[in-house]
């Protein structure tokens, strides 16, 4: 049965966060579990009782970081909708998340600059929340930019109610940054075919498209690039590297990205940046360099241009406002390439920046 076995809350191994059942199958952040179980709560069920029917340890909730089997979880979520009737009961759970359910990775989201930004955070970071099992990505197609995950053949998937929850966290988040109700423009699900009712219409307010084969999301471009009130990239960089050690200890060598971020940057110092050498710093061809990088939702080249736009910023922070000098100093073909550049990373132009300079200068006077 499968409640006659209970997962114990994950324990401390070394430096390395112990999961019980690493190396058999996907694992899942407990605090994100935790969400379902509040749902089932305030639905007027024993969240706990269910969980441990699941064969979950209450215990792990207490535990920082602690990640349980996906089996468990799925489990959960089965039992969850047979207790509740609600087969929408993802569009509900969503609104148990908090300010630490997902660790770092919700400081990062709230302190991205833009909303491209935190959709970003959320592809290279994914595993945080499931891991291994799923491939996002982000993608633009004509006037919009797609969020999308699929699976290979062969792989284990995610109850659909999570991955329901998962898509409505991540449209809850957009609202809350810009600061108003912000709709998607299309929606997929694996779902077969659509409920009963209306909910999910009615939640994410867009034409949505069921018994897909992938999960998507997308929003025009213009949405997803606007400045966000709540931007701070010390705070968000200061996330990504909390996400990274975490994902570190879980699985050793799993965040490529900033590892060449890191590299990048010590590169760009002689000017002399290829993906053979910073591969070969970090031990792997270039081919499987870029493959994991991939994997993570990113490109080599994206993360030049990121390490090039971020040493800029520092550069302009501290008084260099000449375009000019600093496409020279960060290996751009010419100015306009690292307007672009720029424009692309921000949302605004080095000009645009440097009077955002300026005005926080004659502000703090």
């Amino acid at each position: 049965m499968p409640g006659d076995t209970q997962v114990s809350p994950a324990t401390a191994s070394g430096d390395r966060l112990h999961d019980p059942a690493s190396d058999q199958e996907p694992t899942v952040l407990a605090s994100w579990t935790l969400t379902l179980v509040r749902t089932l709560d305030e639905a007027g069920h024993d969240g706990m009782a269910l969980a441990r029917r699941a064969g979950i340890d209450p215990d792990c909730f207490a535990v920082e970081g602690a990640r349980l089997p996906l089996s468990a979880t799925s489990r959960l979520w089965q039992l969850a909708v047979d207790a509740t009737g609600d087969a929408c009961i993802g569009l509900r759970v969503a609104r148990h998340v908090r300010p630490t359910t997902f660790h770092g990775l919700s400081v990062g989201v709230v302190s991205s600059r833009r909303f491209r930004d935190a959709l970003t955070r959320i592809v290279r970071y994914n595993t945080v929340v499931c891991t291994p099992t799923g491939q996002p990505s982000l993608t633009e197609v004509g006037d919009r930019l797609e969020y999308v995950v699929s699976w290979p053949p062969g792989s284990v998937v995610p109850r659909q109610e999570s991955m329901e929850a998962i898509l409505a966290c991540i449209v809850r988040a957009g609202r809350f940054l810009h600061g108003h109700h912000l709709a998607p423009c299309s929606v997929e699900l694996l779902r077969p075919s659509r409920p009963p009712e209306s909910r999910f219409e009615s939640f994410f307010d867009c034409p949505i498209l069921y018994g897909s084969d992938r999960y998507l999301l997308a929003w025009p471009l213009e949405v997803i690039d606007r400045s966000l009130p709540t931007g701070c990239d010390e705070l968000a960089t200061n996330a990504d590297r909390m996400v990274s050690t975490y994902l570190e200890r879980i699985a050793p060598g799993a965040v490529v990205t900033d590892q060449v971020r890191h590299v990048v940057a010590d590169l760009l110092a002689d000017g002399e940046v290829s993906s053979s050498r910073v591969a070969a710093r970090l031990a792997m061809s270039a081919r499987t360099m870029q493959r994991r990088l991939q994997d993570e939702g990113t490109s080599f080249r994206d993360v030049v241009t990121d390490v090039r736009v971020t040493l800029a910023k520092r550069s302009m922070d501290a008084g260099t406002t000449s375009v000019q000098a600093l496409a020279d100093q960060l290996g751009f073909s010419d100015a306009a390439a690292f307007r672009r550049a720029f424009k692309r990373v921000t949302g605004v132009t080095p000009g645009a920046y440097t009077s955002e300079i300026a005005a926080r200068g004659i502000d703090d006077s």
